[in-house]
């Protein structure tokens, strides 16, 4: 068991948040979420270009409408700003605008430009483009035309076009254009071979994510001291179901049997701990005890799930934590408090 490889595991669960908290805290800052229609991935896949690196899925309207998300926003009122962040940038509501969203980075980002790394995002819904397009323009944006698309576009660094009557496409205006390009061409993500084997086996829940890892270290989006230490995996794949509950499946796949062999054992070693910490905390067993790992060969998979009741207790524990604002007018105390057990 290597520090590598107990660094990747953390990187594995950052990469399963992303994923599956698309559709939770979808926001074009950060990486959102995405029902899968057809044999060959959504059909939003047809505006993604050959080269990409990372796709992801969220039906974002059984994710908001699910049970999960609305003891989260009880429990935790904020937990929904990233929605709002997506609104103030593209005049969308997620919660009345989109029923299902496709994230993708492709190519190799600019590590001198920080906005080459924003994924596109390919949204599908009832959108009223009159006053969203009001919204971008009020704020300074223009409007041109592209291939014979309407491209709405803010300071160069943010673009929308309506490309069918539900279906927007945002992103950075050469992310955006490359994207009507890829659906007039053909040559779309469909045509790589590779991501899409990862695609087609992850293709179920309301959410899932794919990352080529290699190509994205390779990037710079990846710090270089914590790229060095990453074990040899090629694949990151997860996908879950968010209603009532959590369930989830998270996949890696390494160059070879000996890495793999390597990430397995780190986990039955987190597993284990887990567990021993369990007989202290017996409210987090059921969730110790879900954990199902797996895989053979050069794949390593986990499963997971997190019951109704189980978000019920966190939401408890989240409730006795926070902290009440002050009232107006009030000073703050400089002196932490300890939180309420």
């Amino acid at each position: 068991m290597t520090k590598r490889t107990q660094r990747f595991v953390v990187l594995g669960v950052a990469i399963l948040v992303v994923g599956l908290g698309t559709g939770l805290v979808a926001s074009y800052v950060g990486f959102p979420a995405l029902g899968i229609v057809g044999a060959n991935g959504p059909a939003e896949l047809a505006y993604v270009p050959e080269d990409a690196t990372v796709v992801a899925f969220a039906d974002v309207r059984e994710v908001m409408d699910s049970t999960v998300r609305q003891k989260l926003l009880k429990f935790a009122p904020n937990a929904g700003s990233g929605a709002d962040e997506f609104q103030a940038e593209t005049g969308i509501n997620l919660e009345t605008d989109v029923n299902r969203i496709v994230a993708a980075v492709s190519g190799k980002p600019d590590p001198s430009n920080p906005a080459s790394a924003r994924p596109l995002l390919i949204a599908r819904g009832l959108f009223d483009t009159g006053r969203i397009e009001a919204a971008i323009r009020a704020k300074g944006g223009t409007v041109e035309e592209y291939q014979k698309q309407r491209l709405i576009t803010f300071q160069n660094e943010f673009a929308l076009s309506f490309v069918e009557p539900d279906l927007a496409v945002v992103g950075t205006p050469a992310a955006v254009r490359r994207a009507i390009d890829t659906k007039a061409s053909g040559n779309n993500v469909t045509r790589n071979a590779a991501l899409m084997r990862m695609v087609n086996e992850f293709d179920a829940g309301n959410a899932w994510a794919v990352a080529h890892v290699e190509a994205v270290a390779s990037g710079n989006v990846i710090p270089e001291e914590l790229r060095q230490q990453l074990p040899p995996v090629t694949w990151f794949a997860a996908n879950g179901r968010i209603d009532d509950g959590i369930r989830a499946v998270v996949r890696a796949e390494t160059r070879d049997e000996a890495a793999a062999n390597n990430l397995r054992d780190v986990i039955r070693g987190l597993v284990a701990l887990g567990r021993m910490q369990a007989s202290q905390h017996p409210e987090l067993a059921e969730l110790v005890n879900s954990l199902e790992l797996g895989g053979q060969g050069t794949t390593v998979s986990l499963g997971l799930t997190v019951s109704p009741a189980l978000i019920d207790l966190l939401g408890t524990i989240i409730s006795k934590q926070a902290v009440p604002a002050p009232p107006p007018g009030a000073v703050r105390s400089a002196v932490p408090q300890p939180p309420t057990l």
